[in-house]
Parts: structure tokens; C-alpha cells; sequence
């Protein structure tokens, strides 16, 4: 690495920590005042660290859902192991994560994502400069600025460097040099696995696949197709297995687990969404929001489309325009003009022939069932046009008439807007602020650009560039919530979830073991924050099973209920300022012993007399005597094991209050044992009359497999790479001197 790049990085970092200074360098303004941002990224990255400190890997949640498999869901990421940096971070003084911790770390990672897309830049031949500008333009704009959710941005920081060593496999001269930038790819891919962000990763292997056959047609020779195709299996096959862990946690779960949609009922989560349910799509207006993310009140389509999908900036968007004009000729700003475009065709959902056939057509492509997420695609393609186009507009002209077309059509563009502006003000028509920023900032683009045009290309030009993509971008990608203006409008969600810490403090000092349920909308995630076990929990998804126990509190040892202070209520055991708790005495204990079973799925009238089980038992049950006083006791009750002592008259059935799920195992007095469903989602295990030890531990052959898997692509990819680095070396020369 040259001083030139390493200044280039170093200024990189300068920029993007001045973009976010709301969070880096004040305490005002927060990231996290959102539902999702607080009870679910927050919360789960809470439940994460706090299990690795205690010494266990967090993949079963026995907090959420009455236990629920916190592996299951990718955008938990329970594996992703950059997340191991905040084991280096102190709790606050109450215990919690620092919320400047999670904002600095959401900073970094965007810088992240700028150096990745500035190495994967200079690889396709542009300057230092452009290549930062793109870096900028990928790490700043769409929808990784103003994601709330980590698995979206942690996930999309790869795409450039799978992409980056995809192109040094193809292009490479040897097969040694090949699998080896193959395999840097793919295990790029399978830290985006393990980020969670499936949409994302579906989006990355569509790269993967559409740049190999690219190669394939722009290669001549020996090997046209056979090394591009060499290359992306090896891509495919590391990345699967880099990220293996987590996909089969995921498989397993997807096929007992319900998920929510929009616009639609809840719908397995092994099958594919039916397509009248794909209900997130941008109208074709939408394409407008390039330059006017705004346009039509920002109502640019159904569903989940942000009023910001694919911005990038007013001039970037200009520049690639101007890339794909002036550097057509090169093959990959084809490849790039041909992505932003089927991307934008595909993100038109029913309103594109392309969208109804790629989901009948493409497997496992409706696992993203966003349509205009796909949006992501463009702009990535975008953000390094933009870079194509910027080296285009400082490299020296070659003749006096080359940007003659361009600078009639910037004039007469900034004609036409500057009447239309005149015009609007002095009939005092009403205008949305947001649209006037964005024609403020086409103005300034183009007259920039103009002013390029006519050979002015020195350091001046280059700052006014970047000062016009940081300020353009940091008015509709506003990087934080002022935290006094969420009080006002009782919208700090970060805040409620915390005013639950002395409700939760008091239901830790209770005695034995019991569940509860509070009383919000939008959820807040008590389970994971404060490791109260909660009947419910946030996500997307949960055991299909589950469902119809809702309706059961009770059965689910239920005892506390949590309302806010304004309940009516009589008879709170806790209140502060913002909660009160209330014991419900009807709630069934975590475990009792039942004697009578029944094989009909009706649920029993009195589940703790008579069990509904799912199949027979292997050994009928005993009765118990008239008065028999029976008894179980936990000894042990930790994530992923728990232990207790069971005293039974006669041989009977111990139900647990624990949903049933496949990974856990039983044992009796050291022998395995079966477990039952039972009550429809409950666990039962048989134990014989007098006193038994029962123990369950949570040890899925699905994650042992993944482990394995995961951790042999690494060691065996990371050794492949040392070989081919230090016989062969990696890099390659830049694609425009190759």
C-alpha cells in the first residue's frame, strides 16, 4: 500500500467522521429512537455480548418468544464475528450496552464500506480521487445511510470486495492465482452470510453469477469459459461454506417458523412468498428519485420504499451519467450501466415483465422479497459510474469541442431550472422544502460541471466536489435523531425500552422461575435488554407452533404482567414513574407432572392434569395416589441447559413450560430420554416413580455441522490464500492497463 493510498484512506475516514458529527461528537442527536433500532438491533446486540461475557454462544434465546432460537433469524447475527470488537468495550454504569459504542461502530463500518468500494474502484482502473468520491457516494447514500437495521449495512459493506477479488479470479493468468482470489471473494461472501442481511447476500450472488458470465463473453482464448466458471463455483462453494454456521441455523428454523408480511398473512418460511403478497415495489416515477428524492411528496411507491432508495447525489448521479457516455468503450462500465438498469426494472415489481419472471424463473430469488431493495444494486453500480465519470471530467481533453454536447445540455438544464424557480416564487406556489433543496443542488451540480468543462481541474475543483456530495447527501440522509425533538413527540423508543430497567430489576428479585408480559406498542424488547423471560420478543418470524399458545399466557408461566403507569388497574406489586407490574396468581408454574395423556390435538381444558400429546407414548403412564405431593425443582437454568430434580409418584410425564424445538436433548437420571410435544408446542419427558435428575441441553447437529464447516472454509481458505500470496501474489494489474 502507497503513502498516496494510505492518505487517501486516512482522508476517507477525516470525511465520514465530519459527516456523522451528530453522533461522534455530540450526546444530542441518536440513532437508536427507533422500535426496530432499539428492540431489535440494540437489544440483540445487548443479549449477544452479554452471553459471550457470561461464556456461551448465544444461538437458543430462552428471553423472547418463551424460548426461541436466536440463531434462527440471520439478522440476529449471532456469527458475525466482527462483533467480538465490543467484548473490548466496558458496559455503562447500568449494565447496558453504550449507545455511543453501537453509533461509533455504525460509523466505522460505513467507513468500511467506503475503503472497500475505493479498493474495488482503483482495481477497475480509476484514480485515487474518483475512487473516492465513489467510496463516498456507496458508503453515504441509498439505503446503508439510513438503515436502521445492522445486518442490512454490516451485510452490504461486502459487496465490493466479493466483487473486487470475483474480477482478479476471472482476469487472472494462472489457476493458482486464480483460486485463490476466488476463495478471498468467497469467504467476503460468507462474512456477508454471517452479517445477516439475506436480502443482500441474495443480491451479491446475483453479482457473483451475472459478472462471471460477463467475463466469460468478454475473455477471448483458452479457457473463455471454463475459468470464469471455475472461478464462480469456487465463489459460490466458499461463500456457502464460510457461512454455513448461520445458513444451516436458518434452514432448520425456516422450516417450523411462520413469517409476517406486509399486505399479507403470515406465510411459512420454507416456501416461497406468493407473488400477489410481494407488496414492495417502486412506481415507475420512482426513477425521478435519483435526482429528486422528494419528487411526488417522497411517495414513490408501495410497501417498503424510502424516500431515498437509491440517491447517491445530485453530481454523482450527473457524473454517471457522464461515465457511461464517456467510457463506454470500457467493458465493465457496460456490466455497470447493465446492472443499474435491470436493477431499476427489477424494483418496478408487477409493473416490470422482468420482476414476475426472474420470481418464477430464478431460485431462492424471492427470498428477497423486496422488489426495491433491489434499488441497493443500482446504486452501487451508480456510485462507481459516478467514480468512471469524475476521472472522465479532470482527465485532459483531448480535443476543444469534446464536452461541447455536455455543456449545451448543463445550460440549458440550468436555464430551465432557474426559470422554473423564478416562476414558483413569484406566484407564491406552495413547495415542498426537500424538492427545492434538490433543485438547489442539480444547479450547483451542473454548474460545477460546467465549470469543469472548460478546464478547470485543480485541488479547488476537486474540494468543491466533495463538499457538494457530503452536503448534498447530508440533506436527505439525516444520520441521527435529535433526542429532544423524539421527546416531544414521545417517539425515543431507545428511552422507553430503557424505563424499563426498574420494572425489570424488581421481576429479577422475584423468586423461582416465571415469565411476563408487557403491555406496548411497538414491543419493547424487556427479554434481550434486561434477560427477563418474556411470553413475546421482536422479529419477523417465530415457531409456527407458538402461535396458538399466545392465547395462553398462563400455560406459558405468565405470573407478571408490565403496564404503563397509567393503568387503571388495581392492585400493582410495582410501580415508578413509567410502569406497573401486576402478578397474575392463576399462572401455571414452568413445569409440572401429569399423569393422563390424550393423542387429540384439542388443547385440554386442564393441562395440568391431562396432557395432549403428539404421538403415543412409548410406556404408559402410572396414576398417582389420592393426596401425592409431587415435585420439580430447577437446580440449573442457563440458555442453551437446563437441570432439575423431579420427585413423581408413579411414572409420569413432566411438562415443561419450554417451546419444543428440534437441537434439544433430554436425558433422565444420565440416560437419554424423548422429548414430547406436548399442549401443541410445549416439551414433555417421561420419568419413572420417585426421584429422577432431568437435564436438557440445546446441542443441534445443524450447528455443530455449520461450526465445523464454517470454521474448515476459513482455516483452509486463509491457508490457500497464504500459498497462492506468497508463491504467485494476488493482485493484479488494474483492469484499463491490463
Amino acid at each position: 500500500m502507497t503513502k498516496s493510498t494510505v492518505k487517501a484512506l486516512a482522508l476517507l475516514l477525516l470525511l465520514i467522521a465530519v459527516y456523522y458529527w451528530k453522533v461522534l461528537f455530540t450526546d444530542q442527536f441518536s440513532l437508536l429512537t427507533g422500535s426496530e433500532a432499539a428492540s431489535q438491533a440494540y437489544a440483540w446486540l445487548h443479549y449477544w455480548i452479554a452471553s459471550i461475557r457470561q461464556g456461551t454462544l448465544p444461538v437458543w434465546d430462552p428471553y423472547t418468544f418463551s424460548g426461541h432460537p436466536f440463531a434462527g433469524e440471520m439478522q440476529t447475527q449471532a456469527f458475525y464475528p466482527l462483533h467480538l470488537i465490543f467484548l473490548l468495550v466496558p458496559f455503562g454504569g447500568n449494565g447496558e450496552v453504550l449507545a455511543r459504542a453501537f453509533e461509533t461502530w455504525f460509523v466505522f463500518s460505513h467507513f468500511l464500506g467506503a475503503c472497500f468500494m475505493f479498493t474495488l474502484a482503483r482495481e477497475l482502473g480509476l484514480a485515487r480521487f474518483p475512487a473516492l468520491v465513489a467510496g463516498l457516494c456507496f458508503s453515504l447514500g441509498n439505503f446503508l445511510a439510513i438503515s436502521s437495521w445492522p445486518h442490512f449495512w454490516e451485510t452490504g459493506i461486502w459487496l465490493p470486495l466479493v466483487l473486487l477479488f470475483l474480477l482478479r479470479a476471472v482476469r487472472a493468468q494462472d489457476k493458482r492465482r486464480l483460486v485463490a482470489n476466488a476463495v478471498l471473494s468467497g469467504l467476503a461472501l460468507g462474512l456477508s452470510i454471517l452479517a445477516g442481511g439475506l436480502h443482500i447476500v441474495v443480491m451479491a450472488a446475483v453479482v457473483v453469477v451475472t459478472a462471471g458470465v460477463f467475463a466469460g463473453f468478454t475473455r477471448s482464448g483458452k479457457g473463455r469459459w471454463t475459468l470464469p466458471a471455475l472461478a464462480v463455483g469456487l465463489v459460490a462453494g466458499v461463500g456457502f461454506s464460510a457461512g454455513a454456521v448461520q445458513l444451516f441455523a436458518s434452514m432448520e428454523y425456516s422450516q417450523v417458523a411462520l413469517r409476517w408480511i406486509t399486505g399479507g398473512p403470515a406465510q411459512p418460511a420454507s416456501q416461497a412468498i406468493p407473488y400477489a403478497y410481494l407488496g414492495d415495489y417502486m412506481w415507475p416515477q420512482g426513477l425521478i428519485g435519483m435526482l429528486v428524492p422528494h419528487a411526488f411528496g417522497g411517495n414513490l411507491g408501495p410497501g417498503e420504499v424510502w424516500a431515498v432508495p437509491t440517491y447517491i447525489g445530485a453530481l454523482p448521479v450527473l457524473a454517471a451519467m457522464i461515465g457511461i457516455w464517456k467510457c463506454w468503450g470500457r467493458p465493465w462500465v457496460r456490466y455497470l450501466a447493465g446492472v443499474a438498469v435491470v436493477a431499476f426494472a427489477y424494483s418496478l415489481g408487477p409493473f416490470s415483465l422482468l420482476h414476475g419472471a426472474f420470481y418464477a424463473l430464478v431460485p431462492w430469488l424471492s427470498l428477497a422479497r423486496e422488489a426495491d431493495r433491489f434499488l441497493f444494486l443500482a446504486s452501487f453500480a451508480l456510485a462507481l459510474l459516478a467514480g468512471f465519470g469524475i476521472e472522465a471530467l479532470l482527465a485532459e481533453p483531448t480535443e476543444a469541442t469534446a464536452w461541447r454536447g455536455l455543456r449545451r445540455v448543463l445550460g440549458w438544464g440550468v436555464a430551465v431550472y432557474g426559470v422554473a424557480m423564478a416562476i414558483a416564487a413569484t406566484l407564491g406556489q406552495p413547495a415542498i422544502p426537500q424538492v427545492w433543496f434538490s433543485i438547489l443542488m442539480i444547479l450547483a451540480s451542473s454548474g460545477l460541471l460546467l465549470y469543469v468543462t472548460y478546464g478547470h481541474r485543480g485541488l479547488a475543483v476537486k474540494v468543491l466536489m466533495v463538499a457538494l456530495v457530503l452536503f448534498d447527501l447530508s440533506g436527505f440522509f439525516p444520520s441521527a435523531v435529535n433526542k429532544i425533538e423524539a421527546a416531544k413527540k414521545n417517539a425515543n423508543e431507545l428511552e422507553k425500552l430503557q424505563s424499563l430497567r426498574g420494572a425489570a430489576e424488581f421481576l429479577k428479585s422475584r423468586p423461582g422461575l416465571f415469565r411476563v408480559q408487557v403491555v406496548a406498542e411497538p414491543r419493547l424488547n424487556i427479554g434481550d435488554m434486561y434477560q427477563v423471560q418474556w411470553v413475546m420478543g421482536t422479529g419477523v418470524t417465530m415457531v409456527k407452533d407458538y402461535v396458538d399458545l399466545l392465547g395462553r399466557p398462563d400455560l406459558l408461566g405468565a405470573r407478571y404482567v408490565v403496564r404503563p403507569a397509567s393503568a387503571t388497574e388495581p392492585g400493582a406489586v410495582y410501580q415508578d414513574s413509567a410502569w406497573k407490574v401486576y402478578e397474575d396468581p392463576n399462572a401455571y408454574p414452568r413445569a409440572w407432572i401429569v399423569h393422563e395423556t390424550t393423542v387429540d390435538s384439542a388443547a385440554p381444558g386442564d393441562a395440568r392434569r391431562l396432557a395432549s400429546v403428539g404421538v403415543a407414548l412409548a410406556a404408559d403412564l402410572e396414576p398417582a395416589s389420592q393426596g401425592a405431593v409431587e415435585e420439580v425443582t430447577f437446580r440449573a437454568y442457563e440458555g442453551d441447559r437446563m437441570a432439575m430434580d423431579v420427585h413423581a409418584d408413579g411414572r409420569g410425564l413432566v411438562v415443561l413450560s419450554e417451546v419444543f424445538y428440534p437441537g434439544w436433548q433430554a436425558s433422565v437420571n444420565g440416560r437419554p430420554a424423548r422429548i414430547y410435544k406436548v399442549d401443541g408446542a410445549l416439551r414433555g419427558i417421561v420419568v419413572p416413580g420417585g426421584d429422577s435428575r432431568v437435564v436438557l441441553e440445546y446441542a443441534p447437529a445443524s450447528l455443530l455441522a455449520g461450526a465445523i464447516v464454517t470454521v474448515l472454509a476459513f482455516c483452509v481458505g486463509l491457508v490457500v490464500v497464504g500459498i497462492g500470496w506468497r508463491r504467485k501474489g494476488l493482485a493484479t494489474q488494474p483492469i484499463n492497463a491490463s
